[in-house]
């Protein structure tokens, strides 16, 4: 899932399933790429532009989905997740370590080196040189000129599923059995953090350095408001696995999960609603 302000949002899923608000979540219309490709990630750089990713490669829309989304040429790659810091320069992780990037918004697509052979589920860039990828055996892969070269930074926790920086130095990762680790020094010392839960963690974002939201299986959301020093639990009001988390804002964001969950909160905290 991935919103560019409060109202206008798309989600991604199963059977090529894409949905799209515009009115933060009241409504929502079914958007199509022509296929029923599972469909793991999506990111938009503003409310017309962005990729959706999954089985098959990576499907785009320049009109927010009112015509389909479009199969990038030569990219069938199994693909799970994917970050664009602006229009033009993206990146994209999937299967067997690969990193697939573009610099002229999704024309071509050009493959990396990634050093590994593990599959990478997250990615997150804080500008066009520095980014992290996270996926298998806790991998955690850091670039700091734009994935010309990727360093190892892995500290050997279990699988990694979402990762999410506010700025150069200080992010977070997320994983199986409630695994959240969190960097202050741009990845040279990753630290596990106590989450209070053994359900695996799937997506994390973070609006600042201090406020943050994780969620996971079994309807899991949790929160921080101290940069995961404490981690609290909140009420989520579904017992459905959530996958994917984007707040746009300290105060609103929504969560997705199976069997079509969505769910959504305007006071960051308390309260979410169906």
């Amino acid at each position: 899932v991935c919103f560019t302000d409060a109202n206008i949002g798309t989600a991604v899923g199963y059977h090529g399933a894409i949905l799209r608000t515009t009115n933060g979540g009241l409504s929502r219309i079914k958007q199509t790429n022509g296929t029923l490709t599972e469909l793991y990630g999506v990111c938009f750089t503003d409310s017309n532009t962005g990729p959706a990713v999954g089985f098959g490669g990576i499907f785009r829309t320049t009109n927010g989905g009112v015509s389909r989304f479009e199969q990038a040429n030569g990219t069938n790659y199994h693909l799970n997740g994917v970050f664009f810091i602006d229009a033009n320069t993206g990146f994209t992780v999937g299967e067997s370590g690969t990193i697939l990037y573009t610099t002229n918004g999704g024309t071509n697509w050009i493959e990396q080196t990634s050093g590994t052979t593990n599959p990478l589920y997250g990615v997150y860039f804080i500008d066009a040189n520095k980014g992290t990828a996270v996926g298998w055996d806790g991998i955690i892969l850091r670039t700091t000129n734009g994935g010309a070269n990727w360093i190892n930074q892995s500290i050997g926790t279990t699988p990694l599923y979402g990762v999410c920086f506010t700025d150069a130095n200080t992010g977070t990762a997320v994983g199986r059995d409630g695994t959240i680790l969190r960097t202050t020094d741009g990845g040279t010392n990753w630290i596990l953090q106590t989450s209070g839960t053994i359900n695996n963690l799937t997506s994390v974002s973070f609006t600042d350095a201090n406020n943050g939201t994780v969620v996971g299986l079994s309807g899991t959301i949790l929160r921080t408001t101290d940069g995961g020093i404490n981690w609290n639990t909140q009420t989520s009001g579904t017992n459905k696995d959530l996958s994917g988390v984007s707040f746009i804002d300290a105060n609103t964001g929504t969560a997705v999960g199976w069997d079509g969950t969505i769910l959504h909160t305007t006071n960051g905290v308390t309260t979410y609603y169906k």
